[in-house]
């Protein structure tokens, strides 16, 4: 099985969750990803935490209608109507009467070829009276715990625990969205006591990650994760967008931890050192 999409893997795991799908959908272990372009179309940006919503939701789709077809021309082979066929392990298989057919007996020196252009549900405009609707394709859902260590003489900030629920809708890959929270969270923490770009005179003073600060595994403290599974019923799978919302809730976390450690307002970020010592 080869499949062709347009979307752009950036680190987020997509080429894995194309296999996995498209193995899923079509009972079969080799899976061929084609290099990825536009010649099958736009599969938008990779942003928005929406590839695997969208992409994936392709994936599946031509991939149902390839299993319909295949399963016509079992039948039609076989010459009789099996009602519970399916695909499993390169073959054609029946709960009532066990392996049937392989996949290259139904399909023979033919390349079948399923095309799918997938869209999401429509949204609507937000009631003007009321400020109710559905805006919005998804929603996201994640908390975040955070316990600091703060010492306000040397203005020396030290997260000892970043904690995570987040509602995933359907773990695709439980390892891949582990990683995805985790890598979010450590941004999240990036922005709130690290990362600032400093602009003298129109010019940018840290250019580089010599002196642009982002969190590394050293900065990163020990996580305690929860993964929820509530599926939304619009998407695919039931899945939710993972990568960008522990991103928007960690940040939040360790400020408002310092907040309480500290007695201190804070109204900015990244939280440097003279913002608690009272020096800057």
């Amino acid at each position: 099985v080869t499949v062709h999409t347009a979307a752009a893997e950036v680190g987020q795991g997509l080429v894995t969750v194309e296999q996995q799908i498209a193995r899923t959908e079509l009972g079969v272990d080799r899976v061929v990803l084609h290099p990825k372009d536009t010649r099958v179309g736009s599969a938008g940006s990779t942003s928005a935490s929406r590839q695997t919503y969208m992409t994936g939701g392709a994936v599946q789709a031509a991939c149902g209608k390839l299993r319909d077809r295949v399963l016509g021309l079992a039948q039609r082979r076989l010459r009789r109507t099996v009602a519970d066929l399916r695909l499993e392990g390169g073959k054609v298989v029946s709960d009532s009467e066990g392996v049937l057919l392989s996949l290259a007996e139904v399909v023979g020196v033919d390349a079948l070829e399923e095309t799918v252009q997938w869209r999401h549900r429509q949204t609507e405009a937000i009631d003007p009276e009321t400020g109710q609707g559905f805006a919005h394709v998804q929603y996201a859902f994640a908390a975040h715990r955070a316990v600091v260590d703060v010492d306000t003489e040397l203005g020396l900030v030290k997260v000892v625990e970043l904690d995570c629920v987040q509602d995933v809708g359907k773990a695709i890959n439980p390892q891949a969205v582990l990683g995805q929270i985790q890598g979010g969270t450590a941004q999240g923490l990036g922005l709130a006591v690290m990362e600032e770009i400093v602009v003298s005179d129109g010019a940018i003073r840290n250019p580089s990650f010599t002196d642009y600060l982002i969190p590394t595994i050293l900065d990163m403290p020990p996580m305690r994760i929860e993964v929820l599974e509530y599926a939304d019923p619009h998407a695919p799978y039931g899945l939710r967008g993972v990568g960008e919302p522990p991103t928007i809730s960690s940040g939040p976390a360790v400020v408002a931890a310092i907040r309480a450690a500290s007695g201190l307002s804070l109204t900015r970020v990244p939280v440097r050192p003279e913002h608690l010592t009272g020096t800057g």
